[in-house]
């Protein structure tokens, strides 16, 4: 079976990159299938916007760092004009850093280290793995994306939270920015009398749980979905991404920047809070377990157990401890991982959904249970999200305990 299987005429690809030695790699990569064409080059992001409006290509493979224009910028604008499936190519960024994640913010679907082109990896494996990606990246629908309109993630090192807080004794308000906040209490400006300042303390009751799965592909779903719930809606999320743990962490530190939530890595024995928002490896095992009248994470490494059913297990446990107060969200990966999960809580009588496959760069997840569970269809991230917020803000009112 072919990996472009569903795909009637040949990918056309435009590589844009200033080296003439990596293009005519991928062009020797790209020459030995028939189910794949090079529609064109350029060596710079000018070029590129220039050729994508003649050649309209399905796919771009895009230099992150070029001369005349770069490829952050490049992106950014054939994102606005005509959004494209585009895969960064980079000598310098590898994934899981902060550059990565911007590049998929803006709208690229994925992202390929042109070291290992070179550098100690197989040619065949990695002319396989870049075919695979371009192949999966052109069944990708990918929409307009303006910049102005991205949340700016320069909050890296913590977010500042402004709360007007209020003195009982002599009547005063005061502003305070509370992050990192290192006490709970401050003195009064005028009085000196202690004011006790907990934030957030409204969102903190645990009336809803959503737990969401993704494999590769996800990261880019999350940072169109999470940045765009409030914490008012109450409750918690729950995020297993079937990844390394050092990626998911370097993750965690970029979402948290760019969301309101509180986004955290999740721990052994920690405590469930509203409004945050907790990202698990797939190298765990994470369940939920019952902890003095709330809920708390019970993690142990995969070597001591089957590593192919993460995400089934994280929702198999949310769903028989908060019945019809948690929902179950799947997104991209190739990993048929979370289809029982979806079983348990429709059981329990809670809601499931799952991002459109069309949106997925890679299908496999959501595709069987979408069939299977005859879902609710045609939602992208931004409906996705506004679903997660909906059920959270139906169950506000009604506090759960363990």
């Amino acid at each position: 079976m072919s990996t472009s299987e569903h795909l009637q005429n040949p990918v056309k690809v435009l590589i844009v990159d200033d080296s003439w030695v990596l293009r005519r790699v991928l062009r020797g990569t790209l020459a030995k299938r028939d189910d794949v064409s090079v529609a064109g080059e350029a060596t710079n992001g000018i070029e590129a916007l220039e050729m994508i409006l003649k050649l309209q290509p399905d796919v771009i493979l895009l230099d992150m760092e070029m001369p005349v224009m770069d490829g952050m910028t490049t992106l950014q604008h054939l994102m606005i004009h005509t959004p494209t499936p585009t895969i960064m190519l980079s000598s310098l960024s590898k994934k899981g850093t902060a550059r990565c994640f911007d590049a998929l913010k803006y709208g690229a679907v994925d992202f390929v280290s042109k070291n290992s082109f070179f550098q100690g990896m197989d040619s065949t494996a990695h002319s396989k793995l870049v075919l695979n990606k371009i192949f999966a990246a052109a069944k990708t629908s990918v929409q307009s994306i303006d910049p102005m309109h991205q949340k700016d993630e320069s909050g890296v090192v913590g977010k500042l939270r402004e709360k007007v807080v209020f003195c009982e004794d002599c009547g005063t308000r005061q502003s305070v920015k509370a992050w990192p906040l290192n006490d709970d209490v401050i003195k009064c400006q005028k009085c000196g009398d202690d004011i006790p300042v907990l934030m957030n303390k409204r969102y903190r009751r645990m009336n809803f749980i959503t737990v969401i799965g993704a494999g590769e592909g996800g990261y880019a779903n999350l940072l169109k979905m999470i940045p765009a719930l409030s914490p008012e809606m109450g409750g918690a999320i729950c995020v297993m991404v079937l990844d390394d743990r050092n990626r998911v962490q370097s993750f965690v530190k970029y979402l948290d920047a760019i969301s309101d939530f509180d986004v955290l890595l999740g721990k052994n024995g920690t405590t469930l809070e509203g409004g945050c928002c907790y990202l698990f490896s797939g190298a765990e095992q994470v369940l939920l377990s019952p902890y003095s009248g709330n809920y708390s994470f019970k993690i142990q490494p995969t070597a001591n157990t089957d590593s192919s059913a993460r995400i089934d297990e994280l929702m198999a446990s949310a769903g028989t401890l908060l019945k019809d107060r948690v929902a179950g969200v799947l997104l991209s990966g190739e990993e048929s991982d979370g289809s029982r999960g979806i079983e348990k809580i429709l059981a329990e009588g809670g809601n499931c959904f799952v991002l459109n496959p069309d949106h997925c760069f890679h299908k496999t997840m959501t595709s069987g249970p979408f069939v299977r569970f005859n879902l609710q269809g045609g939602l992208n991230e931004t409906l996705l999200a506004a679903k997660i917020q909906e059920c959270h803000f139906a169950k506000k009112e009604n506090v759960i305990t363990a």
